[in-house]
Order: C-alpha cells, then structure tokens, then sequence
C-alpha cells in the first residue's frame, strides 16, 4: 500500500498532467487583479506539487496595498489566491498626496485627493507611531455618528489629541484614558451650543 502511495505522489509531483493552467484571484477590490496575478508569478506548466505557496504569498504582501494572502491549491490544474486589502481609516498629506493609513497605523499608498469621507491625520512632535497608534484608537472609540463628523484629527503627541469637527467645531480629547467613557459623553454635549468641546477630564466636560 505503502508503494502505491508514493507511486502517486511521485506521479502527481511530477506529471504535467498536473500542472498548473490557471490561476484565480479572490478578494481584491481596489488592487486590479490583473497586477497581482502578475506580481504573484506563478509557475504556469510547473505540475501543482511544485507551486511553492509561501514564495507567492511573499510576494504578493510586498504590495503595500495587501495586508495579507493565502494560496491554495484547487485540484486539477488552477491556484487559487485570497487576498485580504488594508482598509483605509485616515491620511495624512505628504508632498502635495495623500497618503492612505489603515487601522494598524499602516501608510500603504499615496492618491491624489483623499476619499472625503476619511479624516486626515496631523501629527506633530517627535513621538509619531505613538500619536498615530492613539489617534486610531479614538478614532475607533467614537460613536459612529459622531466619527461620520470628525474632519481630521491633531496629535501633538499620544497624550494631546484632538479633532476637528464639521461646523468649525473642535473636540479636546487629551489621551487614550477614558475613551469609552469620554465616548458616551461626547454625543449629548455635542447638542450644546459652542465650538470647543473639552472631554480631557470626563468628569468635568466643558463647552466653550
């Protein structure tokens, strides 16, 4: 039994009956999959056992725009591609582009007008990844109306974020301490009257 196993396998190595014909790309909604099929080079006419998955999956991530892939082998003759896209959650503007972040605080690729329903991101200070890493998090701790609203957001730092509001309306954050709790305050002081809303200390909300 033994040798008739390896006797396939061998066949199956080997054999161009068994060989790549076609390959299937799933998943890609803003990368053209035309270009992915073609940065993922895959052996077309090499027999499916000699397609070496974790080769393409390399390539395949060295697209800034991918987050990650998985390759699999779909019997007879076709290799099958699931890619997952990094999805956009702010940019910051970078010598006249703009430059797409994803929720891991990821820049993957620059446009030249950003999607208007993402805010931008103005980092200042030394502590850049930090100021990104926090922002995001805010971001996220956000009812989603009031996210809808945010037009950018500022870090001077991790610990001094705030955001701009449509309305010419500014919301003081401060840190990432308290943000679910300075998020279920945020939406009944936003119906106050003033341009300056203070959640730092949630405690002591204030409107100006």
């Amino acid at each position: 039994m033994l040798t008739v196993v390896t006797a396939l396998v061998l066949v199956a190595y080997f054999t161009p009956a068994l060989s790549v014909r076609s390959v299937e790309v799933q998943g890609a909604t803003t990368v053209p999959k035309q270009q992915l099929t073609e940065r993922a080079q895959v052996p077309m006419g090499r027999p499916m056992l000699q397609v070496d998955s974790d080769a393409i999956v390399q390539r395949l991530r060295a697209n800034p725009s991918i987050a990650s892939a998985d390759v699999s082998l779909s019997w007879p003759s076709t290799v099958s591609i699931e890619v997952t896209e990094r999805t956009p959650k702010l940019y910051s503007m970078d010598q006249g582009m703009a430059r797409l972040i994803d929720g891991e605080g990821v820049g993957f690729t620059k446009v030249r007008q950003p999607p208007p329903d993402l805010p931008e991101l103005r980092v200042r200070g030394k502590e850049r990844d930090a100021a990104v890493a926090a922002s995001l998090r805010i971001l996220e701790a956000l009812p989603p109306d009031v996210r809808a609203e945010v037009t950018a957001v500022i870090a001077n730092g991790p610990n001094n974020v705030s955001l701009d509001l449509v309305g010419n309306r500014r919301v003081e954050w401060g840190s990432t301490a308290d943000s679910a709790r300075k998020a279920q305050i945020l939406p009944p002081l936003l119906t106050r009257d003033g341009t300056l809303y203070d959640v730092t200390t949630p405690a002591l909300p204030t409107v100006a």
